[in-house]
């Protein structure tokens, strides 16, 4: 086997440069600049990120409780990445509040809750403002699981807040 040979320092090539085996890169040291447009990645190599956003209650209707599947069963897994929701009408009752939970089901068994802290809505919080909630540890589902949301109202003095859109953010790794 020939001896390797040592560059110490910058080195710079004008023009292409050809490996005839196989190039080991250090972690981080492509960034997305390196990478044209015309690369064509596969899908199959890259982390899926988007947005599931729901509107659960219409502007100026009465947020209830309810629990609304995302219309999002898991083709591979992933990670849930935030939370956010936000009201388009204050509550007028000082003791109103809205819980908005996130939760899986994995095969079949019951919903439990993906987040450390649920997204909480009271009177005092500014219409059209997303509030978050905190995801608990990687968020992690697998192919197969299926996400819902569930809100919860409590109060009684005055009216509940109204108009309610929930938004999740997620990480879908096809490899997985």
């Amino acid at each position: 086997m020939a001896q390797p040979s040592n560059f110490y320092g910058d080195v710079i090539f004008q023009g292409s440069a050809t490996f005839a085996g196989s190039v080991v890169l250090p972690n981080s040291s492509v960034a997305n600049a390196q990478v044209t447009a015309a690369a064509g990645i596969e899908s199959s190599k890259v982390i899926h990120r988007f947005s599931l956003t729901r509107e659960l209650f219409a502007p100026g209707t009465t947020i209830i409780a309810v629990a609304a599947a995302l219309w999002h069963v898991a083709r591979k897994g992933g990670n849930v990445i935030g939370i956010e929701a936000a009201i388009t009408t204050q509550a007028t009752g000082a003791d109103r509040t809205v819980t908005v939970d996130l939760q899986k089901s994995t095969g079949g068994g019951a919903f439990a809750t993906m987040l450390t802290t649920t997204v909480n809505i009271t009177n005092a919080t500014a219409i059209r403002t997303a509030v978050a909630g905190v995801v608990s540890g990687a968020g992690a589902f697998i192919d197969g699981d299926i996400l819902q949301v569930t809100v919860a109202v409590a109060g009684a003095a005055g009216a509940q807040a109204a108009g309610l859109v929930v938004t999740v953010d997620i990480d879908q790794n096809p490899n997985t």
